[in-house]
């Protein structure tokens, strides 16, 4: 197309333009993403800016999403680069549900660029931080009282105490192994399973059995 060259984006340059414009406790997501413009340059090293954002007062999530890379993970976390979030990134591009009736066979989302085949959740999104070597203590604080914080609830949400509301999700911590996959083809063996059991919100149980939850694939 005539005149689309002088807007194409180094994708490599992307993280400097964007950190000068945060502030301390803004988010930088995806530092995992298999695509270009995170924190991996095209080169395969960390960029520097990564490694400055925590100490610029900056917030990182994972954004896990169907972009999410083990290879990617390993090289930004062997940086010391850990994130303080968990966000599941799921998504209607990402998680496959019952399309509702007269949904289209073929509809343009199909060639979508963060489409992905494995199916996922915030917990199985857990169990990949395990077996990326994250400690457990660590891995619930990011999925809870970290998140809560970020998103400014400074009333007691994403903790267990007396007197509040009872927001619990119980897990089920299994011990064997398993093969987890990214939409990019590398895989892992897990002998840690985080498996949803069931929630309470406001007091009120939910069992764990939607038809979306990912299955475990047995190594």
């Amino acid at each position: 197309m005539p005149g689309h060259a002088e807007h194409e984006v180094d994708p490599d340059t992307i993280l400097e333009q964007v950190v000068d414009m945060l502030k301390p406790g803004d988010v930088l997501a995806h530092p995992f993403s298999r695509h270009p413009g995170g924190f991996v340059n095209r080169d395969g090293t960390v960029h520097p800016l990564a490694r400055e954002a925590a100490a610029r007062g900056l917030k990182i999530d994972v954004g896990h999403g169907s972009h999410f890379s083990y290879r990617m993970a390993r090289t930004v976390l062997q940086a010391g680069i850990v994130p303080d979030t968990l966000g599941a990134d799921m998504h209607g591009y990402n998680t496959h549900v019952p399309a509702p009736a007269g949904t289209p066979a073929e509809h343009p989302d199909q060639d979508h660029m963060f489409l992905g085949r494995v199916r996922f959740s915030l917990v199985s999104a857990m169990t990949s931080m395990l077996a990326l070597g994250l400690p457990l203590d660590h891995v619930v604080r990011m999925a809870t009282v970290n998140a809560a914080r970020m998103a400014g609830l400074n009333d007691g949400a994403g903790t267990l105490r007396v007197g509040a509301e009872a927001n619990v999700s119980v897990l089920e911590d299994l011990r064997g192994r398993w093969v987890l996959a990214d939409n990019e083809g590398t895989q892992v063996v897990a002998e840690r399973m985080l498996e949803p059991a069931f929630c309470l919100r406001a007091g009120q149980r939910f069992d764990a059995g939607a038809p979306i939850l990912p299955v475990a694939q047995v190594a």
